[in-house]
């Protein structure tokens, strides 16, 4: 989430006076083991390159194959861009449905319409005409921006049970994008994970600013791991062909996950220096980019506690119950010459007390 964000919803103001900057972080709230020290910034050429043109011989159907430790997006065909850019679509309406679905339950329908509807306004409809020009060919942005019909979002939400957004037109496939080059397709994918992000996150802001940081957390740990997960790990596995049970399966997940690509918010690097031990390093990342700037290091260390382990561990438990991870580097960092995070996974062997026996796998 950036500035801009946060400051539009802060002025608009709510029920509490700023709940960024008020808000006191419980002493209790779960932390996880940190097993290294902290990490300073990567040599800017071992920084993210996956939306960097590569190969031009490359030509990959899906991810299928071996773990590519500098994986660029522009290996895989046409066509498994397509497929990429569709995922994106099914990925949004996972993660963004599970946020709503949850704060119906816990608020009522009507504070989910109103939560949706604000949302969209001053969250969504003040970035995504830019956001269009910026990812998509002139010509398919104008025709998409005309298609959004923006001004329709405005003051109070209408008193409808569909609110009528179309979550998909914005960078929704069209079989004519076929005749467009990898690199414009690749721009195009970074637009549709830009777009997702912003969807998601002006949802999580007016929870934040309706209910609070911690209602905030509490459904941001329970929806990742009995919700998102389970479903965008399947739609992985159909759309990218990523199967197995090892470590690779995990990092290749992740390298093409369509919450974390690389843009303005996330630059990760991945490396497996050992057949089961994998790397995965955010050398920067949305939620320090926010709260640092905030002056709150305090918040940025409950956010990140109670979010990314659970995700992440999670996703491990998915491909193999025997699969750990370690922290190795998390915020509050020392400076901004250090890395978001460091995760390591691994693979439990019988002399760990939490292995579980191979006849006990499903």
């Amino acid at each position: 989430m950036d500035g801009e964000t946060t400051a539009s919803v802060v002025d608009r103001g709510a029920n509490i006076s700023n709940p960024l900057l008020d808000y006191v972080v419980p002493e209790n709230f779960i932390k996880f083991p940190v097993t290294g020290s902290e990490v300073p910034l990567l040599d800017p050429g071992s920084m993210d390159r996956r939306q960097i043109p590569g190969d031009p011989n490359v030509d990959l159907p899906d991810y299928s194959g071996p773990f590519r430790e500098d994986l660029r997006f522009t290996d895989f065909s046409k066509d498994c861009l397509l497929r990429m850019l569709e995922m994106n679509q099914e990925y949004r309406r996972v993660w963004v449905g599970a946020w709503l679905a949850e704060a119906s339950a816990k608020f009522g329908h009507e504070e989910r319409l109103e939560i949706e509807w604000a949302a969209w306004r001053d969250g969504m409809k003040p970035k995504l005409e830019a956001m269009l020009r910026e990812y998509l060919p002139p010509a398919l942005a104008e025709e998409r921006i005309a298609a959004a019909n923006l001004g329709r979002y405005t003051g109070e939400r209408p008193a409808v049970d569909d609110l009528g957004i179309d979550y998909t037109g914005p960078f929704e496939v069209d079989p004519g994008m076929l005749e467009l080059s990898k690199e414009e397709l690749v721009r195009i994918l970074l637009g549709s994970h830009e777009y997702i992000l912003q969807c998601n996150q002006g949802v999580s802001m007016q929870i934040v600013m309706r209910h609070g940081f911690a209602d905030m957390f509490a459904i941001a740990w329970d929806i990742w791991s009995a919700k998102v997960l389970p479903e965008v790990m399947e739609l992985k596995a159909r759309n990218m062909g990523i199967g197995g049970n090892n470590v690779a399966a995990f990092m290749k997940d992740l390298q093409i996950d369509s919450s974390a690509m690389p843009g303005k918010a996330f630059d990760l690097s991945f490396e497996m220096p050992e057949p089961d031990v994998g790397i995965m390093t955010f050398n920067r990342c949305a939620a320090p980019t926010m709260f640092e700037a905030l002056g709150r290091e305090d918040i940025l260390e409950q956010n990140c506690h109670a979010v990314c382990p659970a995700s992440i561990e999670e996703t491990a438990k998915l491909y193999n119950p025997n699969m750990k991870m370690e922290i190795l580097a998390i915020p509050p960092r020392i400076s901004e010459k250090h890395v978001c995070c460091v995760w390591k996974l691994s693979m439990r062997d019988e002399t760990d007390p939490d292995y579980i026996p191979v006849k006990q796998l499903p």
